[in-house]
C-alpha cells in the first residue's frame, strides 16, 4: 500500500469540493520555514510544531478556528 505524506493528504483534502472548506491545522515535527510555507500554501489554516505547543494552546487554536477566527 502506498504511503502518503501529510502534504499530499492536505492537497487532496483541499482539492475535494466536499471537504475543501474544512480548516486544517497541520501538526508536525518539521520546523523548517519551507515546510510551514508549503503547508500554508496548500491551504492549511495553521501549522503547529508539536514540540513547541502546549495542549492549552492547541485547544485555543481549535476554538478560534471553530469560531471563524484566524488560527
Amino acid at each position: 500500500m502506498p504511503v502518503k505524506d501529510g502534504f499530499t493528504v492536505l492537497s487532496e483534502v483541499k482539492a475535494n469540493d466536499q471537504y475543501k472548506t474544512i480548516p486544517v491545522i497541520v501538526t508536525s515535527n518539521l520546523s523548517q520555514k519551507e515546510d510551514i510555507d508549503k503547508a500554508k500554501g496548500l491551504g492549511a489554516a495553521d501549522f503547529i510544531i508539536k514540540s513547541d505547543v502546549s495542549l492549552d494552546d492547541l485547544v485555543k487554536k481549535v476554538q478560534n478556528l471553530l469560531a471563524g477566527k484566524p488560527g
